[in-house]
């Protein structure tokens, strides 16, 4: 069976690409059975997601950050970074994305290296636009551990949801792979999907295509898209808090205009903000099923898998053809 295009004997290498270390992974395994048994504690926070900037050179409808987004663009300061870096020891994995194209921050390879060399796993999410040969090259010798690139299913959808040539974008793609070989470089390559009715129709064709050419290539649901009963608790509230560019931290990534504000990263310990009151009152709120007035209620993301996602895809084809 496969699961996400990955079959059985893949899925060491991909839980390797997202620990490397054994005690993020147990540190992450007693998380998640403290959510599994409905209780709203967290033993230790591993995993941090920062915004480095809120700004992209595409404008995809899809997405807030050139359309719908009201709160202040901007780009993370050097010393916010390393203060988060420096003032939390106990975070093992730095996802360096929230909203926007964070290849054009412009000390986005500096904010790699010092993650890096302080142990930390690093990874981010790209349109890969402007993944040119040369910012592939440092990426990779910085110690990008983790490369996630954004595609929007084959060429015809691809461009009409990002506006952007697709050719270049699978060029770059292609390059990346090609130096990270060359290099004999340890980068783990991504490419995700994101799913909504524009590319509902294209997760076969997105899978084909990329399935040979990269380590591992998923789904993500959209956010706010798929109407469907809540069948558990968020598993995100148990693993990660994520800062937006000006050090306001928020539970996770869904919550683009920073709304259910937990604290500041300029003042606060991300530890204690991850056991603190608020966060715990969301883990109750989640495991009584009662979001009512939550940003969260209408948030959907784990509750669209690959099959869920086929079989939607496979009907909206019946129906156009029943036209």
């Amino acid at each position: 069976m496969k699961l996400y295009g990955l079959p059985p004997n893949a899925w060491l290498p991909l839980v390797q690409s997202r620990y490397r270390r054994l005690d993020t992974f147990w540190s992450e395994f007693i998380n998640q059975t403290l959510r599994l048994l409905r209780l709203p504690h967290v033993f230790r926070l591993t995993t941090v997601g920062i915004e480095t900037n809120n700004t992209c050179n595409l404008k995809c409808a899809h997405c807030p950050t050139n359309t719908t987004m009201q709160r202040a663009k901007g780009f993370m300061s050097w010393q916010l970074f390393q203060n988060i870096i420096d003032q939390n020891p106990g975070i093992k994995r730095v996802y360096l994305t929230n909203w926007g194209e964070p290849l054009l921050h412009p000390q986005l390879v500096e904010m790699i290296d010092y993650a890096h060399q302080k142990g930390k796993l690093t990874a981010l999410t790209t349109n890969a636009t402007i993944l040119d040969e040369s910012t592939s090259r440092q990426l990779i010798q910085a110690g990008l551990n983790i490369l996630k690139i954004s595609i929007d299913g084959g060429e015809e959808s691809f461009e009409k949801v990002r506006g952007f040539a697709y050719q270049t974008l699978e060029k770059n793609v292609l390059n990346f792979v090609k130096l990270r070989n060359a290099l004999g470089a340890q980068t783990w390559i991504e490419a995700s999907m994101l799913v909504f009715e524009e590319t509902l129709p294209h997760i076969e064709q997105f899978f084909n295509l990329w399935k040979n050419r990269v380590d591992y290539v998923h789904l993500q649901p959209k956010f706010f898209t798929f109407k469907r009963k809540k069948m558990t608790a968020c598993r995100d509230l148990w693993r990660i808090l994520v800062v937006l560019w000006d050090g306001t931290v928020v539970p996770c990534c869904a919550d683009a205009e920073g709304e259910l504000t937990l604290g500041n990263a300029t003042t606060d310990s991300l530890e204690d903000i991850f056991k603190g009151a608020r966060m715990t009152f969301l883990r109750r709120a989640h495991l009584r099923g009662d979001l009512s007035g939550l940003l969260c209620e209408k948030c959907l993301p784990y509750f669209t898998d690959y099959h869920i996602s086929v079989k939607r895809a496979k009907q909206l084809k019946l129906n156009q053809s029943q036209d």
